[in-house]
C-alpha cells in the first residue's frame, strides 16, 4: 500500500493548506486486506511518514460506520508501519514479492506520488505481471502520468473522483482551486473509459486487475472488487485486457 507524505498542498491561488491522505480511504481497504489474512505492508516516497488530510476525521465520511473513525485514529497511533514505512525506491527493487498493489486517495497523492518515477515503475510491474491494482479516488490520476507508449491499462473501464465532486471539495473545503485537477477529463483522454456515479454515491469498477473507485463513499464497494481480484490472481485466474471485462457496484 503507497501511501502520500505530502502534509502541505500549493492552490492555484498561491495559498497552502493542509493535505495528506484520506483516512478512511487508507484504514478501510487496510482492516479488510488484514480481516482476510493479508500482510499489508505500506511503503512512501524516501520512507518518510505518511501524512493524513484533516478533513478525513469529520463524522459525516464515517457515517455508515461511526465506530470505524475511533478504530482508524486509534490505528494510527499504534501501527509501527506507519512511524517508519518502507522507502517506495526499496519496494521498487523487490517488486515480486507483492501480490498486490494499492495507492489511497487524498490530495496528497496530487503533491508527491502524481510524478514519482518508483511508483510508475511499480504500476508498469503490476501491470504487466496482470497483478491487483487499486486506485482509489484521486490516485486513478496516476495513469495518466504513465509513458504512453507504456500504459498496461489503457482502454480500461474506470472511475475517479468526478469533475463536480473537485468542484464542491474546491468551493466548500479548500477555498481554492487545485493545480492538477480535471482527473475524470484526463482519463479520457488518456484513452480510459471513464465513468462516475452521482457526487457522493458509491462507485467501484473492476476491470480484470484493475479496481479503481471514485470517492471516500466508495470503501465497501472497493474492497469487494479488489478482495476478489487478489483471490482471483491467487487462484490462477487471469483477465486478458482486450476482453475489458467489467464489474461493478453502485447502490
Amino acid at each position: 500500500m503507497v501511501l502520500s507524505a505530502a502534509s502541505e498542498q500549493k492552490l492555484a491561488d498561491g495559498s497552502t493548506r493542509q493535505t495528506g491522505v484520506f483516512l478512511n480511504e487508507f484504514y478501510e481497504p487496510y482492516r479488510a486486506l488484514v480481516d482476510a489474512g493479508y500482510e499489508v505492508v505500506l511503503a512512501t516516497p524516501e520512507g518518510r511518514a505518511p501524512a493524513f488530510d484533516p478533513e478525513g476525521v469529520k463524522p459525516s465520511y464515517w457515517k455508515e460506520h461511526p465506530e470505524a473513525l475511533a478504530e482508524a485514529q486509534a490505528l494510527l497511533t499504534q501501527l509501527p508501519q506507519l512511524r517508519a514505512p518502507l522507502p517506495l525506491s526499496e519496494v521498487r527493487t523487490r517488486s515480486d514479492a507483492f501480490q498486490a498493489l494499492l495507492v489511497p486517495g487524498g490530495q496528497g497523492v496530487m503533491v508527491d506520488l502524481l510524478h514519482d518515477t518508483d511508483l510508475h515503475a511499480l504500476l508498469l510491474d503490476f501491470g504487466a505481471s496482470a497483478r491487483p491494482v487499486g486506485l482509489v479516488c484521486h490516485a486513478p490520476a496516476l495513469l495518466t502520468r504513465l509513458p504512453k507508449e507504456q500504459r498496461p491499462f489503457a482502454g480500461r473501464h474506470v472511475t475517479s473522483v468526478s469533475g463536480f465532486e473537485e468542484w464542491y471539495i474546491e468551493t466548500f473545503v479548500m477555498d481554492a482551486r487545485a493545480q492538477v485537477r480535471g482527473i475524470g477529463a484526463q482519463l479520457d483522454e488518456a484513452g480510459y473509459r471513464h465513468e462516475t456515479a452521482f457526487p457522493g454515491r458509491s462507485r467501484a469498477v473492476r476491470d480484470c486487475n484493475l479496481v479503481t473507485s471514485q470517492n471516500p463513499f466508495s470503501g465497501a464497494d472497493f474492497n469487494v472488487h479488489f478482495l476478489a481480484a487478489l483471490s482471483d490472481w491467487r487462484n490462477g485466474g487471469r483477465c486478458e485486457p482486450e476482453s475489458n471485462t467489467l464489474a461493478e457496484a453502485s447502490p
